[in-house]
């Protein structure tokens, strides 16, 4: 066991079709692979090869066994997306505050953080701090939104309120609000600039709701096996992290995953948000498919550096289709599922019931009976240097 490693990335937004219930999300005809790359037209050799393009209907072999994924959970929330791949789906939802904050709620934080408030409607970040961004920096108030998911976000200018304030300010909030039916995430959101030209910075911070036990990490935790964490996770799962760091970038980020790959033994488990966050919530489709262009160009280097005995799952954890125009948040879709071992082919994993298979398979590959969801292990090693051709499950284009 202590020669193995296993990489779980996951492609934070990348969905690969809508949902049978994507009506009741406002999500109808989403397609967030599809659509950004033209039905697959955009040209990513790298990932073709290794699968990608499966999710759009291409047939042929692949160096990964590939599969879609139906979310248990109620919501389509990175928390949940997160949660459910570790063996926690979220069946009953997170609150949201489509009305904003109560003033309960406001007073409380005013007093816990010793400052008053501005805000506490839902807003997109970057409006709001142009319409409240020059008050608060007369104030010293925080601005306080949220949107369409489980978010308190807390706003401030870094020349008012250095980041590391902010993220005290953060910290505060999340102990106080920390049960269940809380918000699910408390993110900090630092930006600069003048006013008329203010823009978010890179040093956002998310404090999330700590996951039920037992769970994936704390199963791999129990057996002293060393976890790894990179990007998001960092922010999602920080109790469970041996090692962590969330350097800016999707090409950075995978860059760290090497190298703790090649540092440590057992699991390094990576986000790579820039699809989601930069392109999808902007739904802005060329960027998007211009940030796919730079991870294909990068991935052959990143596979090389895998051992080959290793275990890697590129995963989605919901949809954020750059051209759907009903409303700028997560869409409701079918979620991807990429298994790899080298020295063996990709066959046809079907259409998966839960995203808890993900944390199934990596419970399984460590040699630990999983509790919730099926292990496809089996399914991806049974193929050895020989080609078997895949169905065609993905039509929703």
């Amino acid at each position: 066991m202590n020669g193995k490693s296993a990489v779980l990335l996951v492609i934070d937004g990348l969905g690969v079709g809508c949902l049978p219930d994507a009506a009741q999300y406002e999500d109808t005809g989403t397609s967030t692979l599809s659509h950004a790359t033209e039905n697959g037209k955009l040209s990513l050799p790298y990932l073709t090869k290794f699968g990608l393009y499966k999710f759009c209907g291409r047939n042929g072999p692949s160096q990964a066994s590939t599969g879609r994924m139906v979310t248990k959970s109620s919501g389509k929330s990175t928390v949940e997306g997160h949660w459910e791949m570790m063996g926690q789906p979220k069946t009953n939802p997170f609150n949201v505050f489509p009305d904003g904050f109560s003033s309960e709620i406001m007073d409380t934080i005013s007093k816990l953080i010793g400052r008053g408030l501005l805000g506490g409607q839902p807003a997109s970040g970057t409006k709001i701090i142009e319409q409240l961004g020059e008050r608060h920096q007369k104030t010293g108030m925080p601005i306080i939104y949220t949107s369409a998911d489980s978010v308190l976000q807390v706003a401030a200018h870094e020349n008012t309120i250095p980041a590391n304030e902010l993220y005290e300010i953060c910290k505060t909030i999340r102990n106080n609000f920390n049960q269940p039916d809380s918000f699910a995430r408390v993110i900090a959101r630092p930006f600069a600039g003048e006013p008329g030209n203010y823009y978010r910075t890179s040093r956002r911070r998310d404090f999330t709701l700590k996951i039920p036990e037992p769970n994936v990490l704390s199963e791999l935790k129990n057996r002293n096996i060393n976890i790894s964490g990179v990007g998001r996770i960092a922010d999602l799962f920080p109790e469970y992290l041996d090692t962590f760091d969330n350097p800016p970038g999707n090409i950075e980020c995978l860059e760290r995953t090497k190298m703790y790959r090649q540092m440590y033994h057992g699991f390094v488990f990576a986000n790579l948000e820039d699809l989601d966050m930069l392109y999808g919530h902007r739904r802005d489709k060329q960027g998007y498919a211009k940030s796919l262009a730079e991870l294909d160009e990068a991935w052959p280097k990143f596979l090389m550096s895998l051992a080959n005995d290793d275990l890697l799952i590129v995963a989605s954890d919901h949809g954020c289709d750059p051209t759907h125009e009903k409303h700028t948040d997560h869409t409701r879709e079918y979620t991807m599922l990429m298994c790899y071992m080298k020295g063996y082919e990709g066959v046809d994993l079907g259409t998966r019931q839960s995203l808890c298979d993900v944390g199934a398979t990596i419970l399984d590959f460590f040699g630990i009976n999983p509790s919730c969801g099926e292990s496809v292990l089996k399914d991806v090693t049974s193929c050895k240097k020989k080609t078997k051709t895949s169905t065609n499950f993905y039509n929703n284009n």
